[in-house]
């Protein structure tokens, strides 16, 4: 029997209606990117549960998409995502944001205050937080920035990256040999089907850091540019699952079924949403692959590294 799925990456977020943007005494009103008619509109669990794919999940983790919350505000954004956490069991644990450029003192005392609960699990940090205007290798970092992910790493947290290629990744991963690195959204590739050659090397490039994962989310919209899609225009995918196999060949190959982890990015996901359940189509096309690849890894993909990386800490 395979085991369930596990959707690694939502987002949730509850808009203002009367309270003031980040007024103390409201909820979480960021979304992810502001201003887009189709994304500005309440995210919850309830919301997700409703999609055929979300019914078809057994646990998902929660991602921050905290990008237009000011900075006083990042404390209160972590804490609301941590209460939805408390509220519903289908949600496994919490990915939340800090700043990991800021002064180490001011770092440790925000990591410390949420860290002391367990469903939160690590940080999810954007390129423009980590490197030095310009730079693309990784070797150039904001300062700060390697003795907070090595504070992170000696609490047994994680972290998700977003908008990093695999040779920045793999700078970071060498310099803080003990941190768990999960890259996004197929780690940077663009959104076509084809195995590009600039991608294909950067996924050479951090294949040998054993600690890196790949989290093949939002994988339709790979279909992008197939399909005539540009975000944030809404367009409808390629749902045949033949069609995502050279890219997802190219990762399994390099990473093994050991260090592919699903998720969807929903409700992001719905930019290639138009007329299909973006969450289900996902799952079909990954469920299509992996048939082949035995019961096992199978269920590593869909199930196993998601409770080996994400599951709520049981130590300090």
């Amino acid at each position: 029997m395979p085991r369930p799925i596990v959707d690694t990456h939502i987002h949730l977020w509850k808009l203002p209606r009367t309270a003031p943007p980040m007024s103390d005494d409201s909820n979480f009103p960021t979304g992810c990117c502001g201003e887009i008619p189709w994304l500005e509109v309440d995210a919850l669990m309830a919301d997700y549960n409703r999609t055929i794919g979300g019914q078809r999940v057994d646990k998902i983790v929660v991602v921050e998409s905290s990008g237009s919350t000011p900075p006083e505000k990042i404390i209160h954004s972590n804490r609301w995502m941590l209460d939805a956490a408390a509220a519903d069991p289908k949600i496994l644990s919490v990915v939340g944001k800090l700043n990991p450029s800021q002064p180490v003192r001011e770092f440790s005392r925000g990591l410390a205050a949420l860290a002391a609960d367990k469903r939160w699990v690590g940080l999810r940090i954007g390129s423009g937080v980590f490197l030095q205007e310009g730079e693309k290798s990784g070797e150039r970092l904001q300062p700060n920035v390697l003795e907070n992910l090595a504070a992170l790493a000696d609490r047994g947290l994680m972290l998700d990256t977003l908008g990093l290629d695999g040779h920045a990744v793999a700078a970071i991963a060498r310099a803080v040999p003990g941190l768990t690195i999960v890259m996004n959204h197929f780690a940077q590739k663009p959104p076509s089907l084809n195995v590009e050659d600039g991608w294909r090397s950067a996924m050479q490039a951090v294949a040998g850091a054993p600690a890196v994962c790949i989290k093949v989310s939002d994988i339709h919209r790979l279909s992008s540019t197939e399909q005539g899609g540009q975000w944030p225009t809404q367009f409808t995918p390629l749902s045949e699952p033949a069609r995502y196999v050279s890219v997802l060949d190219t990762l399994y190959d390099l990473f093994g079924p050991e260090r592919l982890i699903f998720g969807s990015n929903w409700p992001v996901s719905n930019v290639a949403g138009l007329g299909v359940d973006s969450v289900n189509v996902q799952i079909d096309i990954l469920e299509s692959y992996l048939a082949g690849k035995g019961e096992a890894n199978r269920d590593a993909v869909m199930h196993d590294n998601a409770l080996r990386i994400y599951s709520p800490r049981t130590g300090q």
